[in-house]
């Protein structure tokens, strides 16, 4: 199938861009802090025989207008996704895929809308965000850098060294066309972010993907992860690092159609 246009729906914190692809059963995937809605490309074209799936620009990326607020928080992103589902006739359960900051946002997607979400997959992300200075230099080489040594920049952090120069490319792609406004208000919203005690409380499947050569999200932390969502499981993809979805998308989808189908 050809790849899937971008679309909008407006909503009360603005006008929100989604890419969708297929129809069954509603997958919906949460971008990082370096990506966006075509970060899911190779998910939206490979899943939707069997599924509706769904990737959004979050707020202030892509076509998405910036929130209103500058110091928006990860609650307040996931009001958003769930307004642009209404909007978008998803008026049922849904399964949630959060990758890196989109971990941030998704289990407050659950908590604030108990039944909504049936499964939740939590891709190469964290319990806590909060490193204030990290994010600060990430705004500093955003600030200082063009667009395309910005995207090469995340590209190389984001892929490990043997990644295919294509996912690298497209990793690049996408980071380079991050826009000052949105970027800061993510690098705000991880900046404060502490989910121990929401993740905690969850009690749906929930499955941890890792990358086996992540730097953002490394061993230790995806295995804290695992170990504070109760009944969680983890999956480590080989060869791949931040962007196991675009470096090793076979293993990656696997791991979710896996996990989603046995839940069915």
């Amino acid at each position: 199938m050809a790849e899937p246009k971008i679309k909008h729906v407006q909503t009360e914190a603005g006008r929100i861009a989604y890419l969708e692809a297929g129809e069954g059963p509603v997958l919906v995937c949460l971008h990082g802090l370096g990506g966006g809605a075509r970060s899911w490309t190779k998910q939206l074209l490979a899943l939707s025989d069997r599924r509706r799936v769904i990737a959004w620009d979050c707020p202030g990326y892509g076509g998405s207008d910036d929130y209103p607020s500058k110091i928006p928080t990860p609650a307040q992103y996931a009001d958003v996704l769930v307004a642009m589902l209404d909007g978008i006739g998803v008026d049922g359960a849904f399964d949630l895929v959060g990758h890196s900051m989109g971990g941030a946002i998704a289990p407050h997607v659950v908590a604030k809308n108990p039944g909504r979400v049936r499964r939740l997959v939590m891709s190469s992300t964290r319990v806590a965000f909060a490193s204030r200075s990290g994010y600060e230099q990430r705004l500093l080489e955003h600030a200082s850098m063009s667009p395309e040594e910005f995207g090469a920049t995340r590209a190389k952090s984001m892929c490990s060294p043997d990644a295919p120069v294509a996912a690298k490319a497209t990793v690049a792609s996408i980071a380079s066309e991050i826009r000052a406004s949105g970027y800061a208000a993510a690098v705000h919203l991880l900046s404060v972010c502490n989910n121990a005690k929401i993740l905690k409380a969850l009690r749906l499947p929930t499955l941890v993907i890792a990358g086996a050569e992540d730097r953002i999200a490394p061993e230790a932390e995806t295995a804290a992860l695992t170990g504070t969502i109760p009944g969680a499981r983890r999956e480590v993809i080989g060869q791949a690092a931040h962007a196991a979805y675009l470096e090793q998308p076979a293993a990656f989808n696997a791991c979710l159609t896996t996990f989603l189908d046995a839940q069915d």
